[in-house]
């Protein structure tokens, strides 16, 4: 099986990492900053269109409470 990955906006193009710091009651406007060095990565809306883009919940990835988890 060949592994598959997230790209885009939710990897922080600055530490490659991705860790978001999402408040829990997100708006489409509130702007979202990686956890491991604080750099802007978008608005919540963008993120998350990107994720959906990507197969969001229907795909490869879950996106839980703030985490993604790789559904297998």
């Amino acid at each position: 099986m060949t592994k598959q990955y997230l790209n885009h906006q939710l990897e922080c193009p600055y530490c490659l990492t991705i860790r978001l710091r999402i408040p829990a009651d997100a708006g489409p406007d509130d702007r979202i900053f990686c956890d491991d060095c604080g750099e802007f990565l978008g608005t919540w809306d963008d993120l998350l269109t990107d994720f959906e883009r990507q197969g969001g919940q229907d795909g490869v990835f879950r996106l839980d409470k703030g985490r993604i988890r790789r559904i297998d």
